[in-house]
């Protein structure tokens, strides 16, 4: 698919303007700053009370956010997708929860009013280049295996299914498996 190329930024690139073809509605990748902080968390609560997209059960509060935030460290990225309606939706690289491994995990996440606008697309695309700049060799996501459109998201950007962990979370007044896929970065 093809996507509009922005003019040159006096920001050294950082953000990017992506366009669908036939469609007015352009949008923009940037680096979240704090102030984004509001809307991430709207977005992601919205997935937490709604859908599979996220095992969590519990909204985070004010708090929780903002250690979240302070979390994300030097090794990992929070991107925003910006409209002129504000944050649409966002990503997140973090290390990989094992110590020594050189693996980086993604989280994505559209606010549904923006959904198959080709933000979750441009979004995980935009991490795996930012892991890839950051010396990662392999790039996972855990994936509820209900959350399909999150599944068909990540095997067109080339990862692969490497394993499922049954029952790993209860929500919704469920068990649910959640999917483990991965995609080497190597150039």
């Amino acid at each position: 698919m093809a996507k509009a190329s922005p003019p040159a930024r006096k920001d050294g690139g950082a953000a990017r303007e992506r366009a669908r073809p036939n469609s007015s509605s352009a949008f923009e990748l940037r680096p979240a700053t704090h102030d984004d902080l509001r809307a991430i968390v709207g977005i992601y609560n919205w997935a937490v009370n709604q859908t599979f997209a996220t095992i969590d059960s519990e909204p985070l509060d004010t708090e929780e956010a903002a250690a979240w935030w302070e979390a994300h460290g030097k090794r990992s990225k929070v991107l925003v997708a910006t409209d002129e309606t504000g944050v649409i939706g966002w990503a997140r690289l973090l290390p990989w929860n094992q110590r020594g491994f050189d693996i980086v995990e993604d989280l994505v996440y559209v606010d549904p009013v923006h959904q198959g606008r080709g933000i979750g697309r441009a979004l995980l695309a935009e991490l795996i280049e930012q892991a890839r700049g950051l010396g990662y060799r392999t790039i996972v996501a855990t994936v509820a295996t209900d959350n399909r459109a999150g599944l068909a998201l990540h095997e067109k950007a080339g990862f692969e299914v490497v394993g499922t962990i049954r029952d790993a979370a209860h929500k919704f007044d469920r068990w649910m498996d959640i999917t483990l896929v991965q995609r080497a970065l190597e150039r």
